[in-house]
């Protein structure tokens, strides 16, 4: 199994996990997680902008936030495609001075002299499509600065096996099972290799990082029905997968888990 590059899919990435309240339930639950974080990330007097870099970052929508509130980011993937997406956002927002794009993969990037160790290293829905998910993790970490953090998002392994069972699926889950491939037809987003949060937790303890907030995103949100999820407005939704983000089983059951993280 080899690491996913998605050239082929950029755009269509865009638009479905980016946009739409799919989205919008994402960058609530992130921001939450990270306030306490991002109320000091700030350049003060004297002191430096803090190091953003975002490894597998994509089209890098939440670093360029971060960048438009003053740090200096680095956006980091193996797609071009994608970075030329980003690249078209940094112009938009007129961000060149603070933003750097590098075509790059992420085992590279501890050995990459020209990009600084990280205050904060974004790494989301990256792993799952990565062949060695815990060496990544190791790399990650090496890239932090001490007190640093790195919040990590991954697709979770359960929410996608109750889905199987849900729609009745049981021979596909028995092969995905025995196999260990998970990934669905040439061009789905459904990642190849999905976590479990428990085997996640163990690789950042032995990275040498602490965990600070635990979350889901999209706990219920992938369970409705299209027709009872048009017929409310985002708002309601968004604010009770906030309120369930953190609440067992629900948490258990997100499609995927945020993990804040600290190097000590």
């Amino acid at each position: 199994m080899a690491d996913r590059n998605f050239d082929d899919l950029a755009e269509r990435f865009k638009k479905r996990i980016y946009g739409g309240l799919k989205g919008e339930i994402r960058l609530a639950v992130l921001q939450r997680d990270l306030a306490s974080y991002l109320s000091v990330g700030r350049e003060q007097g004297d002191n430096p902008a803090p190091v953003v870099i975002d490894a597998g970052g994509g089209q890098g929508q939440f670093a360029l936030d971060l960048a438009e509130a003053g740090s200096r980011v680095w956006i980091t993937d193996i797609s071009r495609a994608m970075l030329d997406l980003a690249n078209d956002a940094v112009e938009a927002k007129g961000l060149q001075d603070r933003v750097t794009l590098k075509q790059l993969a992420l085992q590279d990037l501890p050995q990459t002299a020209d990009i600084p160790p990280a205050d904060l290293l974004l790494c989301h829905a990256v792993l799952e499509w990565l062949a060695e998910p815990q060496q990544a993790l190791v790399h990650l970490a090496d890239k932090l600065k001490p007190g640093g953090y790195l919040s990590l998002t991954f697709y979770n392994r359960r929410a996608l096996e109750f889905r199987l069972l849900q729609r009745g699926s049981l021979r596909q889950l028995d092969r995905h099972l025995e196999s260990g491939n998970w990934g669905g037809h040439p061009g789905s987003l459904t990642p190849q290799n999905p976590l479990l949060t428990e085997d996640v937790m163990d690789w950042v303890a032995q990275a040498g990082l602490s965990v600070v907030a635990h979350s889901g995103i999209r706990c219920f949100h992938d369970f409705m029905t299209p027709e009872m999820r048009d017929r409310l407005p985002p708002e309601p939704i968004v604010e009770k997968e906030l309120r369930y983000s953190r609440i067992d089983p629900y948490r258990q059951m997100a499609r995927y888990v945020h993990l804040l993280c600290r190097r000590a």
